[in-house]
C-alpha cells in the first residue's frame, strides 16, 4: 500500500532536495576543476554537483572510494556483475532533474523550454561494501 503525502509534505521534501543540491553546487563551483579531472580520469558520466553530493554523503557515512565508481544503483551493480547483499538498504541518495512538459498550448515557433518545469528526483545508491560479486 502506497502512502499518500500532503501538499505540504511534498513541498518540504522537494525543498530539502533543492537545498542539498544548492549546497553541493556551491562546493562544486569552488573545486570544479579538480572534480572534473577526477570525473574525466575515471570516464564517469555525472555532473560535478552530483559527484559532490554523493561524495559528501559517503564521507558522512565513513565510506571510502570514488562516487559513481564505488556507488551505483541496484541496476548499475547488476549490470556490472554484482548483487546487492540481502537485507541491505541504500544509504546514499543521488539527484537528477526531471523536466515536465507544460499543459498549455504553444504558439508555432515558440521556444519549447519555456513551458513546463523542472523538479528534483532522488534515486538510491549502494556502496561497494554492500554488494557481492555474482558467481560465474
Amino acid at each position: 500500500m502506497r502512502k499518500e503525502f500532503s501538499a505540504e509534505e511534498k513541498a518540504a521534501y522537494f525543498k530539502g532536495l533543492r537545498e542539498q543540491w544548492k549546497a553541493a553546487k556551491k562546493i562544486a563551483e569552488e573545486d570544479g576543476e579538480e572534480i572534473r579531472a577526477i570525473i574525466a580520469n575515471h570516464g564517469l558520466n555525472i555532473s560535478v554537483t552530483g559527484f559532490v553530493l554523493c561524495a559528501q554523503q559517503m564521507a558522512a557515512l565513513g565510506l571510502d572510494g570514488v562516487p559513481y565508481l564505488d556507488c551505483k544503483t541496484f541496476k548499475g551493480w547488476k549490470e556490472n556483475g554484482f548483487f546487492v547483499k540481502k537485507g541491505e538498504r541504500s544509504r546514499i541518495t543521488g539527484l537528477t532533474w526531471i523536466r515536465t512538459d507544460g499543459k498549455e498550448e504553444r504558439e508555432p515557433g515558440e521556444d519549447e523550454d519555456k513551458s513546463g518545469h523542472v523538479f528534483p528526483k532522488a534515486y538510491h545508491l549502494f556502496h561497494r561494501s554492500q554488494v557481492v560479486e555474482a558467481e560465474k
